[in-house]
């Protein structure tokens, strides 16, 4: 494995909560380790507690303020990416691409207005919803209420799209979902879900909305968070796979990149520590489904999604 895509961590807003640098720290991923491992493309979610709701805009602004000065840091290894020509210019480079996103539409403060100012900030991403409501939609821990997107969520889906910035459906409701499928043009993704039909819990995905996925010309991340790959055992490298090859069976190899929710899971599974052992998870994925099919999942699938979209 040479780099890898990954679609989502929590890395920034960890290292700021705990005063933590992003060149070396004790969480599951900084500069000193991805530079063992080529030149991969790290997203990076700006994820707010709920506590911070009131002030949503304000706590949003100094994690970016955070994330652009630990890039900055470490400008000699890894570069902000704007559009993919910036992935490809990092990895000539053989740079670490950080791409910047936010996790939750809680952060726009119901101004569509603010999509426009991130993506001037730099912002290329944008989970819709976390798990409860706001003003752009239903988020999976409020499914029972059926909600889909607001008028609000559907402008800001079009303003995205017209902008080139990432629609990320992962922690949407169902309703949500499919209002996205009818209102988006281009690929969307899933940055870190799995599949429900191996593991039931509401965070994973559905058939249906793998298929919906994969036919739009998305994507969906891999998500190593125990409880999202086995239900009433703990996690294994087994269950990676059997995620992978269930997707594989319901969307095809093109479909399906990595979402390892790094630093925003408080447990992984067995074998895996840390970023390091991608390398591990791709030798077995490499083994059970093929080299091609290892790489797509791993970085080529990710990439070419943002290609299209940037």
């Amino acid at each position: 494995m040479n780099g890898y895509a990954d679609g989502h961590c929590d890395t920034i807003v960890k290292l700021f909560e705990q005063k933590q640098e992003l060149f070396q720290n004790d969480g599951h991923l900084d500069v000193k380790r991805l530079k063992k491992i080529g030149a991969p493309l790290q997203f990076f979610a700006i994820w707010l507690d709920p506590q911070y709701y009131p002030i949503s805009m304000r706590q949003t602004m100094k994690y970016i303020d955070f994330y652009e000065r630990q890039i900055a840091k470490n400008k000699e290894t890894i570069g902000h990416v704007n559009c993919f020509a910036d992935v490809l210019e990092n990895k000539k480079k053989n740079k670490i691409s950080a791409l910047l996103a936010l996790e939750g539409g809680e952060a726009l403060e119901g101004e569509l207005s603010a999509v426009r100012i991130y993506y001037r900030l730099g912002v290329r991403a944008m989970t819709l919803t976390w798990n409860h409501r706001n003003p752009l939609a239903d988020g999976v821990a409020e499914e029972k209420s059926y909600g889909g997107l607001t008028q609000f969520g559907r402008e800001v889906v079009k303003e995205m799209e017209r902008l080139g910035m990432l629609v990320d459906v992962s922690h949407l409701s169902e309703a949500g979902f499919w209002d996205v499928v009818r209102v988006a043009e281009k690929p969307f993704i899933a940055s870190h879900s799995n599949a429900r039909s191996i593991c039931d819990v509401p965070r994973n995905l559905r058939d249906g909305q793998l298929r919906a996925i994969a036919r739009r010309g998305g994507i969906v991340g891999i998500n190593l968070y125990p409880p999202f790959l086995a239900k009433e055992k703990p996690a294994e490298m087994a269950d990676i796979l059997r995620h992978i090859s269930h997707m594989l069976t319901i969307m095809g190899e093109d479909s399906i990149a990595l979402g390892t929710d790094f630093d925003g899971i408080d447990s992984t599974p067995g074998g895996i520590r840390d970023v390091g052992d991608l390398q591990a998870v791709f030798a077995c994925v490499e083994k059970e489904f093929g080299a091609e099919a290892a790489e797509k999942i791993f970085s080529k699938n990710l990439l070419r999604v943002l290609e299209e979209v940037l």
